[in-house]
């Protein structure tokens, strides 16, 4: 039996889950190709269904251009993250830690000592990445606490700004030429932008969810949502270090986490059906064929008129359109297509 001493260590982690993955994806990459687009689509709209306690009258499976739709519209809304995710630490790395000058100059400036390159190195981490992206992160949050006439110019200014200030300081702290401080300025200012955005769609989509809490918790979560995000997206610029393929994961795995935390995944079956304009929307007038109006309707909100107002649609596809009088109430009004003359929606989808 071989000793313990004797035994070659353990491979990384991280490094054989990589190698694995990569290795999957190109000896499947056609069969992925078919299969997850339809499958993903499918799983949307099911949930969509199971969600609203109700299902559709037809063969979704047949439908298989509505599927595919689901599925790019899915794609987007997370591949925003993701690549939100990705760029600010490709754009630092690629278009100015990994050129030659930028390089060599920190090589030369790092210590002989072990210790002391690993603090030298972890600076430097805190001076390009996390440093700028916190900095203009919670300045633009002061900003808006201060004044909001002026947002608008500050999210382009501020940026630019945090962009010079972190430029002058990389280059006093590794001795750089005097050139790196605009080569460090512009490509900060465009992945600082990229991260506002970024931070922008996370706020947005988990609005609803903090404006249920205490003020208390709600100004903490606020204040602490900058910095996890720039934390996270330090994480993935790092990943560049070890090539494109150790940021596509790492980018993809932050991305979906942040996506799911944010709210953004959890509403992607409401916001699919929305954007293909099959359902999950407000409409404002819907007018039925007095035929169906033969009788004292008042109980499901249909006026004498023959009309609903205000109502919400859970489902216009089919033989059949499924109507919501009120979100808070759980009941459903199933009217057959025939009996809808028209539906009159808002042009403000938002």
């Amino acid at each position: 039996m071989q000793k313990w001493k004797d035994r070659p260590p353990s491979e990384d982690a991280i490094g054989v889950f990589l190698r694995s993955s990569e290795t999957f994806i190109s000896k499947h990459t056609s069969l992925l190709a078919k299969a997850v687009p339809p499958l993903l689509g499918f799983g949307i709209f099911l949930l969509y269904f199971y969600r609203n306690l109700f299902y559709p009258s037809f063969d979704l499976f047949q439908f298989s251009s509505l599927l595919l739709a689901a599925a790019v519209i899915g794609f987007a809304i997370v591949g925003v993250v993701v690549a939100a995710m990705f760029m600010p630490g490709a754009m630092v790395f690629h278009l100015f830690l990994n050129t030659n000058a930028i390089k060599e100059g920190i090589q030369a400036a790092l210590p002989s000592a072990e210790d002391k390159r690993n603090s030298a190195f972890w600076q430097m981490v805190g001076l390009v990445y996390l440093g700028p992206l916190c900095f203009c992160a919670l300045g633009l949050f002061i900003a808006v606490l201060v004044d909001k006439r002026y947002i608008l110019w500050t999210v382009f200014l501020w940026p630019a700004f945090t962009a010079l200030l972190f430029g002058v300081l990389v280059k006093w702290r590794f001795y750089l030429h005097r050139n790196s401080i605009f080569a460090f300025t512009w490509v900060a200012y465009i992945s600082q932008l990229v991260f506002v955005v970024l931070l922008l769609i996370v706020l947005k989509n988990s609005a609803p969810v903090i404006g249920k809490l205490a003020p208390l918790l709600q100004t903490i979560i606020i204040w602490t949502i900058p910095v996890l995000i720039a934390a996270f997206v330090t994480v993935c610029s790092l990943a560049h270090f070890g090539g494109w393929r150790a940021a596509v994961h790492f980018s993809l795995f932050f991305g979906i986490l942040i996506t799911a935390y944010s709210g953004a995944l959890t509403t992607l079956p409401e916001k699919t059906v929305k954007g293909l304009g099959l359902g999950a929307y407000e409409a404002e007038i819907i007018m039925l064929d007095p035929a169906f109006c033969d009788r004292d309707l008042s109980e499901l909100g249909i006026a004498e008129d023959c009309t609903l107002r205000n109502v919400h649609v859970v489902w216009s596809f089919g033989d059949a359109i499924l109507l919501r009088p009120s979100l808070d109430q759980p009941r459903h009004v199933r009217i057959p297509t025939e009996f809808v003359r028209s539906i009159v929606q808002s042009a403000d989808r938002g």
